[in-house]
Parts: structure tokens; C-alpha cells; sequence
């Protein structure tokens, strides 16, 4: 099960350009805000593992462990929300540079993927502690600032 979670975070993190044919089920206004909605619940779960990091809640590994995971799997959902007709939908902030700089925008999701990838893995493990939490969890942090300040517009 951990195998396969990993994997998709990858995957869907690494996959974020899907071709019109593949996403063609999805208008691109649509799709646009199916993606913001998926980045709007792994920004949640992000806000749940601040919140242990900061005292506001109760540290728990478990909770680290199913909150990451759930970003994994929201995030595996992304791949069919990049097509190049959103590009010109509105209500999108992501910056023509982005399709401009495909293999760059593809590294930064897959920076993240494997930045979520070794959180999955370490929050697993017997004994993962709020240090260790504390290193995991800003790697992840990492990768969605990286991605923003690049391809994000404010």
C-alpha cells in the first residue's frame, strides 16, 4: 500500500501535462478549477502538519503520515487538469512560462513528488519524531514555493 501511494504521488506529481486527448473529458474552465480545488485540499492537509509544527496541534506521526498521503493523492489527480487549453482560461494563475518551460515546471512537480515521496516514507516509520517532521515537512514546503514563486502568478 505504501508502494502504491508513493508511486502515485510521483507520478501525479511528475505527470502534470496531459495531452488534450487525454484530458478532453474536462472543459478547460473545468479543469482549471478541478486543479485549484485539488491545491486547495493539499494546502488543508499542509496547514494540519504546520499546525503540529508550530504547537496549535498535537503532533501525532500517524496524522503526519495519513495527511501526507492525502496530498499524494490529490496531487495524482493533477496530471489531467495540464493541457495547453487552459493556458488561456482566466481564473488560472499559472504563468505562460510554465508551458513556456515545460521540462522546468516538470522537474519542480517532481522535486515535490519526491520531497512528499520520502515524508510518506519517513512518517511511517517507528519512531518519526516532530524533528524529523519538522526537516520532512519543509522539504515539501520547499517544493510548493519553489513552483509558486516560478510559475504561480500572486
Amino acid at each position: 500500500m505504501l508502494k502504491q501511494l508513493k508511486t502515485l504521488a510521483v507520478a501525479g506529481l511528475m505527470g502534470l501535462t496531459a495531452t488534450s486527448a487525454q484530458a478532453s473529458a474536462f472543459d478547460p474552465e473545468d479543469a482549471v478549477k478541478y486543479r485549484q480545488a485539488l491545491y486547495q485540499v493539499m494546502s488543508a492537509q499542509m496547514n494540519v502538519m504546520g499546525g503540529m509544527l508550530q504547537g496549535r496541534q498535537e503532533f501525532s506521526a500517524e496524522a503526519v503520515n495519513e495527511r501526507a498521503r492525502n496530498i499524494g493523492m490529490a496531487g495524482s489527480l493533477l496530471g489531467e487538469t495540464y493541457f495547453p487549453e487552459t493556458a488561456g482560461v482566466d481564473s488560472s494563475r499559472l504563468l505562460s512560462r510554465a508551458w513556456d518551460d515545460m521540462p522546468g515546471f516538470q522537474a519542480k512537480g517532481a522535486e515535490f513528488g519526491q520531497a512528499l515521496t520520502a515524508l510518506i516514507e519517513a512518517s511511517s516509520q517507528e519512531g518519526f519524531d516532530v524533528r524529523q517532521a519538522r526537516s520532512a515537512i519543509g522539504a515539501v514546503q520547499r517544493g510548493c514555493r519553489s513552483c509558486h514563486d516560478d510559475y504561480r502568478a500572486r
